[in-house]
């Protein structure tokens, strides 16, 4: 995200702002406590995202013969869950937008602070990890919490107006989502150019195990499945940026983080839309 042009950054943003208005004013507070009322779920939640994905990237970095820059996007991605396209794909299943957009604030949240730890029991004990803290949590507050509690307080004080104001909500974040998919798509071609195919494989690879973890461990529900894994396999690109640029000066990982969040995305599109026929 930070390597973006102004304007698909710009519109990023509102992306995001707007989906989480949306969510904001379709929770209600029971939504948002059953989050953490349904511990065993979100314990597999924690689990698959904190400690069997950064396994899985970690074995990735360690058996494949991938160029340096590669392996430290793999191991930074593999540590640092939350990606927040996932909301344009959580959103979208039927009964779950309050919880995917708690999910989505829960998991950004705490990947901030358990990321780096995960970081550095992967790297090699010579690289310092290093996280701009005050940039992430600016980040994770002003574009996730602060809307989401806005819409909230919308809902809470005018209903009627959460309910004219959420549908239109939700389709300006879908529109501005694939706006900003092309106006972003060269920069993503010359990433995935620049890695090769020998990456690219690997990559994929990675993100389909990660969402077979997140589908595996969703839980019983044909609804938390999809979530789960959607959560799961997109990783947070824009949190991955700002740790990797500091703590890997010498290597130029943006292309590959680049590259990866591309790789994330036709994964997911199909497996909600499949998602959406069966739940018709």
């Amino acid at each position: 995200m930070f390597l973006m042009d102004t304007l698909p950054r710009i519109l990023t943003f509102v992306f995001l702002v707007t989906a989480m208005l949306s969510v904001g004013m379709q929770a209600t507070a029971g939504d948002l406590r059953s989050l953490f009322q349904s511990k065993g779920w979100l314990l597999r939640a924690l689990l698959a995202n904190f400690v069997v994905v950064p396994i899985v990237g970690i074995v990735i970095a360690r058996t494949s013969s991938l160029k340096p820059e590669v392996l430290a996007a793999f191991l930074v991605l593999a540590c640092t869950p939350g990606g927040i396209n996932a909301l344009q794909f959580t959103t979208k299943l039927k009964g779950e937008s309050s919880l995917a957009g708690s999910m989505a604030f829960l998991m950004c949240s705490l990947a901030v602070f358990l990321s780096p730890v995960l970081l550095k029991l992967a790297v090699p004990s010579e690289v310092t990890v290093v996280v701009p803290y005050g940039r992430a949590l600016l980040y994770t507050l002003v574009f996730l919490l602060v809307p989401l509690i806005a819409g909230a307080v919308v809902r809470i004080r005018n209903l009627r107006l959460a309910e004219k104001l959420t549908k239109p909500c939700a389709i300006v974040s879908t529109v501005v989502f694939f706006v900003v998919l092309i106006l972003t798509m060269e920069l993503k071609k010359e990433a995935m150019r620049a890695v090769g195919r020998e990456a690219i494989v690997w990559m994929l690879l990675f993100v389909v195990i990660s969402m077979a973890v997140g589908w595996l461990m969703g839980g019983p529900a044909r609804e938390t499945r999809p979530l789960l894994a959607t959560v799961t396999g997109m990783r947070n690109v824009a949190i991955c940026l700002l740790i990797a640029i500091e703590t890997f000066p010498n290597l130029k990982v943006q292309a590959p983080l680049v590259a990866l969040s591309a790789l994330m995305l036709p994964p997911n599109m199909l497996l909600t839309a499949y998602t959406a026929f069966r739940l018709r």
